[in-house]
């Protein structure tokens, strides 16, 4: 039976005129659901179809929509010359093919419907809902939303600007192209594995994976969403990632900045390319590989963990920032604020380092020609830093382990102190810097224009004392030509005036043999001591017996309570020197229970902090008078 609705349709086509065709019903029942592949379906699984226009007459158009009969499915087919007016919306259940021709302005379709796109053009303002939308070629113009579930599959053509996939939508891009501002919300999902995504894509409460194709610049992800790059991804600039986001980067390329932004985190991992990255306060920034560009930033409040791959030259590190690197390779010109702190337990960090903060170095390897700047501090407990390290005006430089290179230089008023490890030749000290030595070793050609303190440790070489230089020795059995030196008292420096070549031995606290030749001529691989530098030894029986009676115990205490505050040299067997303070106190507890008979196998150590305020205690008085 045909009904007025065809008959005006037909009316219509003979005269070639436009017509409006308000709403095409559903003529047939189907009981069963119709799930959709791919791209059109076949008119034999639809109860109506229709083809727009047909046959090739154009200029035929469609309004209202398709479909909307309960249980009954429609086909609309709109080829080249055919089109639907603004405001156009496909019901549940029903299909429009786009192929050549066009839909207006507002198009919307409902949950169960089926769009497909191979050419032509779709008009601003498509709004899809729990359907499917296949595009494979031809325009989606802008403002497309992907609204509650949707599935959007673009392989070609594309999506105009300021689109957005919300509630649980998926967009799966093959091919094509989406414009600027793009926005994946609530959920949604957005798999690139090919074709471009355009700059300002925002994804928020997102999951984004990109296998392939371009993402452009100004990409943000934020509240808790998730990025995944991998493949031959190419991110261009300004990528940031915020609040309670990740981003993994497994491959692929981030072509510029990334910025990892308060709560957020950055996986840099396998072969990824990120040109550079900054760690904002609150965000944690992971490199387990890849290659990290020029310029890398730890920010404030911020916290990076290097255990692999490459970081290129230039990181700073700024104060307040955590930063660890147990493996890979940051290159040269590390800078470390004041205030920030570097663990290195692997890995290797390049040359020229610049240390305002700290560095730890308890494994791994800091390159040569690091500089500790005024108020830096460079520790080493293990693992190893390189040639040429210079310590200047109030830094200090730590070792307890591990290995330093040759030829450091400490600057005047800087500190060393060598408690373990090996120093290689050619350890400098300038006028007025202070180097501690309780233990390690020390190589050949130790020139010192400063305060040494020599309480153990191996000297593997000589030792050059020049003009203005004080060498303090302490320990037991000294002798000067095997005979041995009158006059010492337990705890009181004495000074050595003897020049012209003799032998000055003793053993050192630490229980090592040490001798040093007193020549006035300086030749090379020999033992110099200046007619004018200081030289003075220490007797130190017992570290901590402050009462002298050879035994470390509650006696000691009270001694140590009632000379708190009192000036250097009060105290018999004090090995910290300067006022008496907590240092010495110290020193009483690591020897509690210590006995003259255990000294000959066992000398306690003081801790660091014990050995700072002994140099600064000394560098505080005249020369004459240093301990």
């Amino acid at each position: 039976m045909v009904g007025p609705f065809f008959k005006r349709f037909s009316s219509i086509r003979y005269r070639s005129v436009l017509v409006a065709l308000s709403v095409l019903f559903l003529l047939a029942t189907r009981s069963d659901a119709q799930v959709f592949a791919p791209g059109p379906s076949i008119s034999g699984l639809f109860d109506t179809v229709l083809d727009v226009p047909s046959p090739p007459p154009v200029g035929v158009s469609v309004s209202g929509g398709v479909g909307g009969v309960a249980g009954q499915l429609a086909q609309l087919n709109i080829n080249s010359g055919g089109s639907a007016t603004n405001n156009f919306t496909v019901a549940s259940g029903a299909e429009v093919n786009v192929d050549g021709g066009s839909i207006g302005n507002n198009l919307t379709a409902l949950n169960g419907s089926e769009v497909n796109l191979l050419n032509g053009s779709i008009g601003l303002d498509f709004q899809t809902e729990s359907n499917r939308v296949d595009i494979s070629g031809g325009t989606v113009d802008d403002r497309f939303i992907a609204d509650i579930a949707a599935e959007v599959n673009l392989s070609g053509g594309s999506i105009g600007d300021d689109s957005e996939a919300m509630a649980s939508s998926e967009v799966n891009i093959t091919g094509g192209s989406i414009g600027s501002n793009f926005t994946a919300s609530g959920g949604a999902m957005v798999n690139l594995s090919s074709g471009s995504i355009g700059a300002l894509f925002t994804a928020d409460s997102a999951i984004v994976d990109i296998t392939g194709g371009n993402v452009g610049s100004e990409f943000i992800a934020q509240n808790n969403s998730t990025v995944n790059i991998s493949g031959t991804a190419d991110v261009s600039n300004n990528f940031d990632v915020g609040t309670g986001s990740v981003a993994n980067i497994s491959s692929g390329t981030v072509s510029a900045g990334m910025t990892a932004l308060d709560g957020g985190t950055i996986n840099i991992s396998g072969t990824a390319a990120v040109a550079r990255f900054e760690a904002e306060n609150g965000s944690v920034v992971n490199v387990s590989g890849g290659q990290v560009g020029v310029g890398a930033r730890a920010e404030t409040g911020s916290e990076v963990n290097i255990s692999g791959g490459t970081i290129d030259n230039g990181m700073i590190v700024f104060a307040g920032s955590d930063v660890t690197i147990s493996g890979g390779t940051l290159f040269d010109l590390l800078q470390v604020f004041g205030g920030a702190e570097v663990e290195i337990s692997g890995g290797q960090v390049g040359r020229f380092a610049d240390i305002e903060g700290t560095i730890n170095v308890t494994g791994g390897a800091l390159d040569s020609l690091a500089t500790v700047e005024t108020g830096g501090v460079l520790n080493i407990s293990s693992g190893s830093a390189g040639d040429g390290i210079e310590v200047l005006d109030s830094a200090s430089l730590n070792i307890s382990g591990g290995s330093l290179g040759f030829g450091t230089m400490a600057r005047s008023f800087s500190l060393i102190n060598i408690r373990g490890g090996s120093v290689a030749h050619n350890l400098t000290a300038d006028l007025a810097s202070v180097v501690n030595v309780t233990g390690g070793s020390v190589g050949d050609n130790f020139e010192t224009d400063g305060v040494v303190n020599i309480q153990g440790g191996d000297f593997l070489g000589s030792i050059e004392a020049t003009t203005n230089a004080q060498v303090n020795l302490f320990g037991t059995d000294f002798e000067l030509d095997g005979v041995p030196v009158p006059g010492l008292v337990s705890g009181a420096p004495t000074t050595i005036f003897s020049r012209g070549g003799q032998t000055l031995s003793a053993t050192l606290v630490d229980g090592t043999p040490f001798d040093i030749d007193l020549n006035t001529l300086l030749n090379p691989g020999d033992d110099f001591v200046d007619f004018s530098a200081i030289l003075t030894v220490t007797l130190i029986t017992l570290p901590g017996d402050y009462n002298d009676d050879g035994t470390v115990d509650a006696a000691d205490y009270t001694v140590w309570r009632d000379n708190l505050g009192a000036p250097a040299g009060t105290l018999a067997n004090d090995i910290d020197g300067g006022i008496i303070s907590n240092a010495q106190y110290e020193t009483f507890v690591e020897n509690f229970g210590e006995s003259i008979s255990s000294q000959s196998t066992a000398t306690a150590v003081p801790e660091p902090n014990a050995l700072i305020l002994f140099a600064f205690g000394c560098a505080g008085m005249s020369w004459r008078e240093r301990c």
